[in-house]
């Protein structure tokens, strides 16, 4: 590899890991990093959520007209204009910063939040306009809402929430007071996209279409944002959701009528999402209903298993591999008590296991040191005779039971694991305020202050990716094989890249949440000490 490639890289990657930093920089809305005041945050991604979707005339809440309902699991804000979820925080989740509960999002427009409701293809007097409800608690756990759509429509939204849980059953009953048959279609909202708590959040916000196609599973991912985009579902859904890295609300319809998804941009990275009914046709003097599942919570499957939503928690292509890891990571917590300590005895047990791989990987590399300069002689004698050396290059393999692609296969087979945990551990919602040593909250950088403000960095510095980026340095140092009879410029490479690998790695993982920079540092500290251990092995 040429030196002006191997700089080319460094660039690239650089750019990579600063990338989060520089929106930050730049785009103080939309990546707010001031951690000492959450009332500072919490309006400035009020005030962004307001500019990018209440552009319709009447969308705007009508100020303290809240009505708050808590079940111990969710502090809710249900406000009158359009009797839609305007905030919601989660009480068994704490911010650590501000030791209050950890607030999922705080909206200013009616259209677009939670639950709201808005007709569409219906030629209905005052239909266009958003609904003032008159909203009763009528138990400890359920709650009424009713308004009229229209001068022939009245609409009762019946919320009843499990106790001590996330989910309702929301019950909405259209009433025909007319003397004439009414027609339309209606759409209820899941939600829109908020801003992300982290730098690392903005890559995992979404919204989620659920189907059955052919009895098979289908989860579609949609990021539509474009302003005036809508993106629908190619069929029936299940449910329809928008998520984050940690949390989700997911609305299902119950019963046997049928809705579609629809996604709607709203520029500067925002959208909306939701359920598009049928048409609808209400005899006069009659009414309909139609009950529906809401979920509003952790991406966690004790809480979703059982209501049958637990697709929106989901690894990608290595999801069951994911997932048996956050399990054993569960199990590991019950014995230790502490994540951080968790991740680092879960991370030393899988290096254990695939010791095995690592040792082959490890030993054939030397193998191929041994026969280095045999293979050097022979690149020089059969030079001009590329099918004579690759002959005699087979033959020497044969010889001495060295296998080419020996070192990458084992390491290969493990990558899988490596990658799953990998994914598993940005996404679980377990680490949230998880604390180990300095570091507040395992689901998020850690970070330490510093005396004064520096470029980019602000005034604070995250330290685990710094003590990482060391500990990669040493094993290049201490682990890297020399081969006898290597060529000079391919060693100096060697020795570049053994310095510039870990400059890389912190890069990309400077905003990286700070369990998961644990978990590669415990497995780079353990690399070390297996290659340390092997490189004073011999071959039999």
């Amino acid at each position: 590899m040429e030196k002006r490639t191997l700089i080319a890289l460094a660039i690239s990657f650089a750019v990579l890991g600063f990338y989060p930093m520089v929106l930050q920089k730049f785009y103080p809305d939309y990546y707010k990093k001031d951690h000492q005041k959450e009332k500072i945050s919490a309006i400035s991604r009020e005030k962004t959520l307001l500019k990018n979707s209440s552009s319709q005339a009447g969308s705007s809440f009508i100020s303290g007209d809240d009505v708050p309902f808590n079940n111990g699991k969710l502090d809710l804000k249900i406000n009158s204009k359009g009797a839609g979820i305007r905030q919601v925080d989660l009480l068994s989740f704490l911010n650590q910063e501000t030791k209050r509960p950890l607030r999922f999002f705080s909206l200013q427009s009616a259209e677009g939040s939670p639950t709201y409701l808005r007709l569409t293809g219906a030629d209905l007097p005052g239909s266009s306009e958003v609904p003032t409800y008159q909203i009763t608690q009528d138990t400890s756990s359920a709650l009424t809402a009713s308004a009229a759509l229209s001068k022939d429509l009245k609409v009762r939204k019946r919320y009843e929430w499990s106790p001590e849980g996330y989910s309702s059953n929301l019950t909405v009953e259209f009433e025909n007071v007319s003397g004439q048959p009414v027609e339309f279609q209606y759409q209820i909202f899941a939600g829109m996209s908020v801003p992300p708590r982290h730098s690392i959040d903005g890559q995992y916000i979404e919204a989620d279409f659920y189907a059955l196609k052919n009895e098979k599973p289908e989860l579609r991912h949609l990021k539509e944002n474009k302003v005036g985009k809508m993106v629908p579902s190619t069929g029936a859904v299940t449910w329809v959701a928008v998520k984050d890295r940690h949390f989700s609300v997911i609305v299902e319809p119950k019963g046997d009528k049928v809705f579609t998804g629809l996604v709607e941009g709203l520029g500067n990275r925002q959208f909306r999402a939701s359920l598009l009914s049928e048409k609808i046709s209400i005899p006069a003097r009659s009414s309909i209903s139609q009950e529906f599942l809401v979920y509003i919570g952790p991406n966690d499957l004790d809480h979703l298993l059982p209501l049958g939503l637990d697709p929106i928690v989901n690894f990608g292509k290595l999801d069951p591999i994911g997932k048996i890891l956050v399990g054993a990571l569960e199990m590991v917590h019950k014995v230790v008590k502490n994540y951080g300590l968790s991740i680092i005895v879960l991370t030393a047990l899988i290096n254990l296991l695939l010791f095995p791989l690592t040792r082959a990987s490890y030993m054939s590399m030397k193998r191929m040191q041994l026969v280095q300069p045999q293979m050097n002689k022979l690149r020089e004698h059969h030079k001009k005779n590329p099918e004579k050396l690759n002959k005699e290059m087979m033959e020497l393999y044969k010889k001495h039971k060295v296998n080419p692609f020996g070192g990458c296969l084992p390491m290969v087979l493990q990558m899988p694991v490596f990658i799953a945990l990998y994914v598993a551990l940005s996404k679980s919602v377990i680490l949230i305020g998880a604390r180990f040593l300095w570091i507040k909250d395992l689901s998020s950088p850690d970070s330490l202050p510093l005396p004064f403000a520096f470029p980019l960095l602000e005034n604070e510095i995250h330290v685990l990716p710094l003590i990482m980026a060391g500990a990669m340095l040493v094993q290049q140092r201490f682990t890297q094989i020399k081969m006898e009879g290597q060529d000079p410029a391919m060693e100096a490479q060697q020795k570049m890249m053994a310095v510039m690998m870990p400059v890389i790695f912190c890069f990309i993982f400077y905003s990286m949440p700070s369990g998961l920079v644990l978990y590669w540092l415990t497995n780079t500290l353990l690399m070390t000490a297996y290659q340390l251990r092997l490189k004073n092995m011999t071959l039999a």
